[in-house]
């Protein structure tokens, strides 16, 4: 180790630094002020965004456009933060703390409001839009039927993982395509994955840091699990068996990743292409980066733009392909949207 450290430390920073040229920017839209939360469609031709400033509002990819500003009360402290769309379903989902408001994204109008006894989290909508995936405050995720309006499964992160004998908060959930199973990701640095018919444990995947975000590809053969400050894994979804580790960096797949910081990443934003052999992700610091499946082999990585050079680095709060994957959708935590012909 201390030869590793002594020779070639010095020389990993100019690895992992060098950017890659950044693709052609076909578009870019100041839609607010900043944002809490954003969700492209899976076709991507809409995007939800929470933002800071005003009301949830459904945009028209198409035409940069407003199609819908959705808030439960006209109050200017009431704003969502967190949001989701419904794959195959014309329902979207806001969060105002305690409240889950769900909306019709063809009429723009309110299809329910639920309210919990906690304050929600983070949010997914099965795809048929018959049910929820909340992660309260509470530590605990529920699975929530909405048109018989009661909880059906409890899921809870134990702490055993880190030796602690209280449980521990999820922070990401997400049900499956194929609705038959749900992840969540949790302080306790694992990622579980659960059958939402018996509420059994069926895999537990163990990190190095807390576990933030959670997604299944859309054929439903795999889990994405990232930690903060840590690294990102595709695990396939018939065994439990690790499919990739994520590496942004030049390091060779053939060798472990050393453990130094300089590897380590902060992935925020995650998204499939439509057949399940590419993924984006978006990072903290403002980079994003295409990956090709199964293997998990980096295609291309580059930093978002930034129309205040001396502004700090943005979050990729969302990211997404378009209809053909030639293009990537991101959005920024400062309201910038972009689109990226990545190849």
């Amino acid at each position: 180790m201390s030869y590793i450290s002594r020779f070639i430390v010095p020389g990993l920073l100019l690895l992992l630094s060098g950017c890659e040229q950044r693709p052609q920017q076909t578009y870019e839209w100041q839609h607010s002020e900043g944002s809490y939360a954003a969700a492209f469609s899976s076709d991507g031709k809409y995007l939800l965004s929470a933002d800071v400033d005003a009301a949830a509002r459904l945009w028209d990819l198409q035409t940069n456009q407003v199609k819908y500003s959705w808030q439960s009360e006209q109050k200017e402290t009431i704003r969502s933060t967190s949001v989701a769309l419904a794959q195959s379903s014309p329902l979207a989902a806001t969060v105002e703390l305690d409240t889950v408001m769900l909306w019709n994204t063809a009429t723009g109008m309110p299809e329910n409001r639920l309210t919990f006894p906690l304050r929600v989290k983070a949010l997914d909508i099965s795809p048929d839009g018959q049910f929820l995936l909340l992660a309260l405050a509470d530590s605990t995720a529920i699975y929530f039927d909405i048109k018989s309006n009661r909880v059906l499964k409890v899921f809870e992160h134990d702490g055993a993982a880190v030796d602690s004998p209280v449980k521990h908060p999820i922070n990401s959930v997400a049900i499956s395509p194929d609705g038959k199973t749900a992840l969540t990701g949790g302080d306790d640095r694992t990622a579980r994955l659960w059958d939402l018919q018996t509420g059994k444990e069926l895999q537990n995947w163990l990190h190095g840091n807390t576990v933030n975000l959670v997604k299944f590809d859309p054929q439903s053969r795999y889990a994405f699990t990232a930690a903060d400050n840590d690294h990102a894994y595709i695990w396939s979804l018939a065994d439990g068996s690790q499919q990739a580790q994520l590496r942004s960096s030049a390091w060779p797949k053939s060798m472990p990743i050393p453990d130094f910081p300089v590897f380590t990443t902060t992935t925020t934003a995650v998204n499939f292409s439509e057949d399940g052999m590419l993924l984006v992700t978006g990072h903290a610091a403002e980079r994003i980066c295409v990956w090709q499946l199964p293997q998990g082999d980096k295609l291309r990585c580059w930093k978002a733009s930034r129309k205040n050079p001396l502004n700090p680095g943005m979050v990729i709060q969302a990211v997404a392909f378009d209809a053909n994957a030639s293009s990537v959708l991101s959005i920024s935590g400062t309201g910038i949207a972009q689109q990226w012909q990545w190849r």
